[in-house]
């Protein structure tokens, strides 16, 4: 199957090649060489031209199910995105969901060819994408992540995405040679009034590596609802405020047998990615969605190499009989004097 790159836009190039065809066939009408001789010259031209048409329009063969190289490591994204992440207070002076978006966009970058799946959850957990190397598609939908209306909130839990995580990294330790590192993401505060106990144990044996992110700050953060208005707590009417809450972070990142840290304006992310980069490694996969485009119009450059020394060759010598005719005319004026 074929593919067209072109220099230029496909128009530009039809109009460029008609008006140089149209000068070449006015050239060869006006023209008082012997008929065959410029008929020959005429084909010789827009047979260049044609190549240079063709060339410029850079056709490509597209290949399916190349080999390409492929980190093998799965990265699970778990996010809280309760309207506690909304507050104030996350690390950079902006809000603790804006940082955790932040830092999601920097991993993906510092491990490429990795595949990648986000969770979120407030009220229910969102299986919002399985593994896959699309990181655009998970950009994508860490954007279209909106402030949930304060109306339809029961409160926070973090059970809440356990069953959803075991699902995926169970998916990723039945593949070959798949490593599973997980990223969760939370100010660890829990409201909802009959939230169950946590047993992250269940799936550490199913991660190679991670970290439990902690987002906010013990002073807390204001929050403002999708109307850009303060949240007010119901109980009293006073302006609410949220706290993280770093004993129930440390407890998930136990259970899940993998580091927490509390994410501030001092903490960098840096050392973390190229820890977990080192302990991967890459490998050859044949992906038969993997499109790969390889150009092919240097097969047409030997016949345009050739065309134009032959024309070239044939400019030289004309050249040169027009030349020596002038002499000649020369030398018999000389000799009339």
């Amino acid at each position: 199957m074929s593919n067209l790159n072109p220099i230029l836009p496909v128009p530009v190039l039809i109009t460029l090649s008609v008006i140089a065809g149209l000068l070449m066939l006015y050239a060869w009408i006006r023209s008082k060489e012997n008929r065959l001789k410029s008929t020959f010259g005429l084909l010789r031209r827009l047979a260049i031209l044609s190549l240079v048409f063709i060339i410029a329009l850079r056709p490509m063969r597209e290949e399916f199910g190349a080999d390409v190289q492929l980190s093998n490591l799965d990265v699970l994204f778990v996010l809280d995105t309760t309207l506690s992440m909304w507050a104030q207070d996350g690390p950079t002076g902006d809000t603790r969901m804006s940082a955790a978006k932040n830092d999601i966009e920097t991993i993906m970058d510092g491990l490429p060819g990795a595949n990648f799946a986000l969770i979120t959850f407030q009220n229910k957990s969102v299986v919002q994408s399985p593994f896959t190397q699309d990181k655009e598609t998970v950009m994508g939908l860490l954007n279209s992540i909106r402030i949930p209306g304060t109306t339809l909130l029961k409160g926070s839990d973090m059970e809440m995405p356990f069953y959803d995580m075991e699902n995926l990294l169970i998916s990723s330790s039945k593949k070959e040679n798949r490593q599973a590192i997980v990223f969760f993401f939370s100010d660890g505060e829990v409201t909802h009034p009959d939230a169950t106990p946590y047993d992250y144990e269940r799936v550490n044996g199913l991660i190679y590596d991670g970290i439990v992110l902690g987002y906010g700050t013990s002073e807390g953060g204001k929050m403002k609802d999708k109307d850009r208005r303060d949240v007010v707590d119901k109980s009293d009417g006073s302006i609410a405020i949220s706290r993280i809450d770093e004993e129930n972070l440390k407890n998930i990142a136990d259970g899940l047998d993998i580091d927490y840290l509390h994410r501030t304006n001092k903490t960098m992310l840096t050392s973390l990615i190229v820890k977990i980069k080192t302990s991967g490694k890459m490998i050859t996969d044949r992906n038969n969605s993997y499109v790969v485009y390889h150009d092919t119009y240097y097969k047409y450059v030997p016949y345009l190499v050739i065309l134009l020394a032959m024309e070239l060759t044939i400019r030289i010598r004309e050249n040169a009989k027009v030349r020596k005719k002038h002499g000649k005319k020369t030398d018999g004026k000389q000799q009339k004097k």
